[in-house]
C-alpha cells in the first residue's frame, strides 16, 4: 500500500473516520484536499517550514502532524522532553527518536508538515 495512504488512513481513523486515501490519491486529491474534505470542523494546516519545536504543538493537543520526507513519510504522534515519538507506516512500527536528531532530520528533508486544528 502507499505509505502516504496509510499516513492519512491513519489520521482519519484517529478521528474515526475509515476511508481509502489511496483511492483518492490516484484520483488526483492531494494531502490537504483529502483531510479537509473527510475531516470535519477543521482546518488544514501547511506548516512548511516550520520547526520541530513548533509543530509539536500539535501532538501536545493529540493531533498528529505529517512530516513528507525525500524518502517517505511518518506520523508525528507525540513528545517529551528527549524524544519525538513516531509512525513509520512503512514498517508500521511506532519509535523514539531523539529530539536532536529529529530536528536535524526534518531539517534536511525541507520541514514539510502538515496538520490541522479544530474549528
Amino acid at each position: 500500500k502507499n505509505f502516504l495512504a496509510v499516513c492519512l488512513d491513519t489520521i482519519l481513523a484517529y478521528e474515526g473516520i475509515m476511508r481509502n486515501s489511496e483511492y483518492m490519491l490516484t484520483q488526483g486529491k492531494t494531502v490537504q484536499e483529502v483531510l479537509q474534505e473527510n475531516l470535519e470542523n477543521v482546518q488544514v494546516l501547511d506548516l512548511s517550514g516550520c520547526t520541530l519545536d513548533s509543530v509539536l504543538y500539535y501532538p501536545d493537543r493529540e493531533i498528529p502532524v505529517l512530516a513528507m520526507l525525500g524518502d517517505g513519510n511518518v506520523l508525528i504522534i507525540g513528545f517529551n522532553e528527549k524524544n519525538v515519538v513516531l509512525m513509520n507506516p512503512e514498517t508500521d512500527k511506532v519509535y523514539k527518536m531523539g529530539m536532536n536528531d529529529a530536528a536535524d532530520w526534518f531539517t534536511e528533508n525541507g520541514c514539510h508538515f502538515i496538520s490541522y486544528v479544530k474549528k
